[in-house]
């Protein structure tokens, strides 16, 4: 299955004063939960759904535990878990305290199996969240054009529309017209 992404312009942090850049954000098609992880576990092995629910629970809880103590969490050919400490810089190392230290934040190192897992990947396409959200309202109240929230940067095709979404865009003030072919959505900056 394909992975959906957006197109978002965004600057450079350590370049604030060039043009901003297109690039590409995963966009999430549904969340899986942990009962239906714990369903599709369960349902390749002989352990039932409240056990699969039972270890996984258990298995955050004890590495929440590890990473407060300090600990690496090696999940094998998954990958290992570390916290990662942000922190505000100062002039010299005597001069640093905790006081400093602006967040904690946990690291993923993948496994080398699921480094290679994503070779040969297909993307898809889809529209901001933003600019559906938009989208959708508009076309519920029967209006004919959109306005795209600030920053909602859109793609140069989205053939995923469905057909409770018919409507094409251009520009940032939007005209929504009907259309019969799903290859037709257009939507462009």
């Amino acid at each position: 299955m394909p992975q959906n992404y957006s197109i978002a312009m965004l600057p450079n942090p350590m370049k604030p004063d060039e043009a901003k850049k297109a690039y590409a954000k995963a966009q999430i098609s549904r969340e899986l939960t942990l009962k239906e992880l714990s369903r599709r576990v369960a349902g390749q092995t002989t352990v039932s759904r409240a056990d699969v629910s039972a270890v996984l629970i258990a298995t955050v809880e004890n590495m929440i535990d590890g990473l407060r103590e300090g600990e690496q969490v090696d999940f094998g050919e998954l990958g290992k878990f570390r916290l990662q400490i942000n922190s505000h810089g100062v002039e010299t190392a005597d001069k640093f305290t905790a006081a400093n230290i602006t967040g904690v934040s946990i690291q993923f190192v993948p496994g080398d199996d699921l480094k290679n897992i994503f070779a040969g990947m297909e993307f898809n396409p889809v529209p901001t969240r933003a600019a559906t959200r938009a989208l959708l309202k508009a076309q519920k109240a029967g209006q004919t054009t959109v306005e795209i929230p600030k920053g909602g940067a859109l793609l140069p095709v989205a053939p995923n529309l469905t057909a409770t979404s018919p409507v094409a865009v251009v520009g940032r003030a939007m005209t929504i017209r009907r259309k019969t072919h799903w290859d037709d959505w257009i939507i462009k900056n």
